[in-house]
């Protein structure tokens, strides 16, 4: 019933590169599916949404080459994320860094046999005293930031994401992220590369020997051992090992706290940083330091952050670029949390948690698939969807609590032109009317 408009349509042909014909008419079909579904999104809902017609339970469903797309095709994870990135660098962030942020999410999931399932760390549920576990897959994401031109804000649009196995023995998120990022080092070779990751991906197995073109900043742990990065000189004749770093520095808490206490000796210094959108004032304290177990013998560059906003606890950051501007790196962290809303909306918007399935297949492709999805629909909007008369007029209709930006907003007004686009207004006979209304009626009847 629905046929692609022909805007979205020039980037699926761009990301039809990682399927073969037959599977590139399938990806096509359960995107389009995807987004024109008004129910609740299970695979056979969407499938059901694809031809916009009620399917009979009672007899066995035409949807076998839909399921296979996910659990039988030859089609990769990293093939198709490359294609989406590639799309996405191209037209987007053609020139300069590209910075790219790192975290985890848990995707709520239940049943005997569902394939990678366990009990993860639940962020959304826990508090600090009480931390929470779910039974779900746990995901390691990759996702690119891009700021909206003439805007503050920043997109999140993911480009990357690996299964976590439960139990011990298995390869940690930090292991995960870092052959996720081998390959975004692969695909764009000219390019440097900003990581931000939080304090979970504070790990050796992901920071040491990073390539020379990579510069992370992350986040610190209070109780960090820090050493001082000049090492002291041996005394002639001493016997013993030499030196291999300084003295143990004050953990970051302790030395927060000490230069509280010595203000007057203006151990602080303000700043004024744009961060979510506005500007904020903190007290930053930086200086170099070496943090054995994560870096070995490479030194970092330390920032203590206090902001003066009440309510707010201090942060303790870093970043392995030792030249870098405090506010430069306190800016740059807090657009870490573009990826968390990135992960609200494929939870609330397009409905990651609702497909049920179990084999090993459909589990590590389906829920990739639905995040490279949600960044090709923001690039759609981004480079031409915007631009279009049911985009102009979907803006007039937004609430003051609403954003042109959000991936309700993009879905809605994607659904429109799709629709608008089925109709043919100038259809030459009545038939053509006539069955037009009938699937219509059959599309919102997949509604109740």
């Amino acid at each position: 019933m629905w046929s692609v408009i022909p805007s979205f349509e020039l980037l699926m042909q761009c990301v039809s590169v990682a399927f073969t014909h037959p599977s590139a008419i399938t990806f096509q079909q359960v995107v389009l599916g995807w987004i024109m579904c008004l129910g609740r999104r299970t695979e056979f809902r969407v499938f059901e949404g694809i031809g916009g017609k009620r399917a009979c339970r009672r007899q066995r469903h035409p949807f076998d080459r839909f399921y296979n797309f996910f659990s039988r095709s030859a089609w990769t994870v990293r093939e198709l994320a490359q294609q989406v990135a590639v799309n996405i660098v191209v037209r987007l962030n053609p020139s300069g860094e590209l910075h790219v942020i790192v975290d985890s999410t848990l995707l709520h999931k239940s049943g005997k046999h569902v394939f990678g399932i366990g009990w993860f760390h639940d962020p959304v549920a826990s508090t600090k005293k009480r931390v929470a576990t779910a039974l779900g897959n746990q995901w390691t994401v990759l996702g690119l930031a891009i700021r909206i031109p003439g805007t503050q804000r920043i997109f999140c649009l993911p480009i990357h994401a690996t299964l976590q196995q439960p139990g011990k023995n298995q390869p940690s998120p930090a292991d995960s992220a870092r052959k996720m990022l081998a390959d975004v080092l692969e695909w764009f070779p000219d390019r440097k590369i900003v990581l931000l990751g939080d304090g979970g991906f504070s790990a050796k197995t992901l920071l040491r020997d990073l390539p020379a073109r990579v510069t992370y900043v992350g986040l610190m742990r209070g109780d960090a051992a820090l050493h001082d990065p000049r090492v002291p000189q041996s005394k002639k004749g001493k016997r013993g090992r030499k030196a291999q770093r300084g003295p143990r520095l004050p953990a970051p808490r302790t030395m927060a706290r000490a230069a509280r206490s010595q203000r007057g000796k203006r151990l602080w210094k303000t700043i004024r940083v744009l961060v979510y959108g506005r500007w904020q004032k903190f007290d930053v304290r930086s200086f170099q330091a070496v943090w054995p177990k994560v870096f070995g013998s490479r030194p970092i560059l330390v920032v203590l952050c206090r902001p003066r906003q009440p309510g707010q606890r201090e942060v303790y950051l870093y970043t392995t670029n030792l030249d870098a501007d405090p506010a430069w790196v306190i800016a740059t962290y807090c657009s870490r949390s573009s990826i968390e809303a990135a992960f609200k909306d494929s939870k609330q918007v397009m409905e990651i948690q609702k497909p049920q399935h179990w084999c090993r297949q459909s589990i590590e492709k389906l829920a990739p698939f639905v995040w490279l999805m949600q960044s090709t629909l923001q690039l759609w909007y981004l480079s031409a969807g915007h631009k279009l008369p049911e985009a102009r007029a979907a803006r007039k209709q937004l609430g003051a609590w609403e954003s042109e930006w959000s991936l309700r907003h993009i879905v809605r007004v994607l659904r429109r032109v799709s629709l608008r686009a089925a109709i043919k207004i100038t259809s030459p006979t009545k038939h053509d009317l006539h069955q037009i209304i009938e699937q219509l009626e059959n599309y919102l009847a997949l509604a109740a």
